[in-house]
């Protein structure tokens, strides 16, 4: 009975081997609610057409928690353990390149056509993640702002940082008279997650002309001229022009920027994220905006590029990559192909907007409000390509709290958290 068993055991493994199999890392858990549902269910339709084009494979799938994977993926390489395909986060990169978690798949691409290249490479998501992965959508930020507020007050987006603070002062009132304001002019987050980091501080630094970190000398920077205005600039709209209340240091980012618009107690909201349009359509501010359809219009709310110099916002994806312990990237590539080819990839639902260029030329994306999308993700810009980005945020992040929060003077604040960055972290 045993050499029985050991035989078909064997039978199985050598069946197993023949027919090859390929693993795929992902993070669609059905529980998730629906968007990794239709993930999920994309993911299999990838799989069909890999299947018929590679009969001889099995595709096995592999789930991860969406914030563990990246992590999983460091640590499997790092413990042997083999994986295929993987969905990666973009301004993870670094963390992968350093580690081996994320093979270079510059020799596949290369064989592209040039159409096809620059059909996937025109926005920054791409930079962040190339060599390494593929992006699969595109995640932006921008401004959302109340129309019906905008039309009550007789105004029209702004297209300067100084047009943004004067019209968030006339949107500033007391609408019942008791003393207490109702609606505030514009809502921004500077509370303890990432985003004050990502959404609020950087863009603005890159607004002064500066940036944050150095990659030649591997230093954080953000204590630079550049820095301390684009702090000072936080600071004021607190405590200066009383646009922004103090309570934006806590809470989370969705209930400033999302929550806030919503109820009415921002007239605009700066890093509005495009995973929220649809949220957008169930709250009734827009109509056949999500999905995107031809006749998109505006019921009450609607977005502008962030009025800085340049209109540069954080832009970061899903990418889908071969990890560094596949010992068949030729075939996990193949699955990658199917995955974003031209008519497949904007069926994830996931994914965003659009990773594509071409896919921006369909009707349903010519839209005011998908024109502005549009243009945000064409001059969005990636986080710092550092192994420690999420140290560099922190940091950050922890300046900002004690100059608004507490009132610490600016440069010898962000030039105390700087310094004590790089003795730990540079050229890291």
């Amino acid at each position: 009975m045993k050499r029985l068993l050991f035989s078909a055991l064997l039978t199985l493994a050598c069946s197993a081997a023949a027919q090859g199999q390929l693993k795929v890392a992902h993070y669609f858990d059905p529980l998730g609610g629906s968007h990794l549902v239709a993930s999920l269910e994309w993911l299999e339709g990838v799989t069909e057409v890999f299947r018929s084009q590679s009969e001889d494979t099995r595709v096995d799938y592999e789930l991860f928690a969406w914030d563990e994977i990246d992590q999983r993926m460091v640590v499997d390489q790092q413990a042997g353990v083999a994986h295929d395909v993987t969905f990666a986060s973009s301004q993870l990169t670094p963390r992968h390149a350093a580690a081996g978690s994320l093979q270079d798949i510059s020799a596949f691409v290369e064989q592209w056509s040039p159409e096809e290249l620059e059909d996937l490479s025109w926005s920054p998501v791409w930079e962040a993640g190339y060599p390494y992965g593929i992006p699969t959508g595109v995640h932006i930020r921008l401004m959302a702002y109340r129309t019906d507020l905008f039309e009550e007050a007789g105004l029209s987006p702004p297209t300067t940082l100084d047009e943004l603070v004067e019209q968030a002062k006339t949107l500033t009132r007391d609408t019942d008279g008791d003393g207490e304001i109702d609606t505030w002019g514009l809502g921004i987050y500077l509370g303890s997650q990432r985003a004050t980091a990502e959404l609020a501080f950087t863009p603005l630094v890159w607004h002064f002309g500066g940036d944050v970190w150095d990659a030649e000398s591997g230093e954080a920077t953000f204590a630079s001229d550049a820095g301390v205005q684009a702090a000072q600039f936080l600071s004021d709209l607190v405590h200066e022009h009383k646009v922004t209340p103090e309570w934006v240091v806590a809470g989370n980012y969705d209930d400033v920027v999302l929550r806030g618009l919503l109820d009415g107690q921002f007239a605009m909201t700066w890093g509005y994220g495009s995973y929220w349009i649809s949220v957008l359509e169930d709250e009734g501010l827009t109509q056949g905006c999500w999905p995107a359809t031809v006749d998109c219009t505006s019921t009450g709310a609607s977005v502008f590029v962030t009025p800085t110099d340049g209109g540069a916002q954080f832009g970061n994806s899903w990418i889908v990559g071969v990890h560094g312990r596949s010992q068949q990237p030729e075939l996990a590539f193949d699955y990658i192909e199917a995955m974003v080819e031209s008519g497949t990839l904007e069926g994830f639902a996931d994914g965003g907007l659009p990773a594509r260029q071409s896919a921006w030329n369909a009707p349903e994306y010519d839209s005011d409000f998908y024109r502005a999308w549009f243009d945000a993700v064409a001059r969005g810009r990636s986080m710092p390509t550092t192994t420690r980005f999420n140290e560099l945020a922190d940091a950050m992040t922890a300046a900002l709290a004690d100059i608004v929060l507490r009132g610490l003077p600016v440069e010898q604040t962000l030039e105390r958290y700087q310094r004590e960055y790089n003795a730990s972290y540079a050229g890291e």
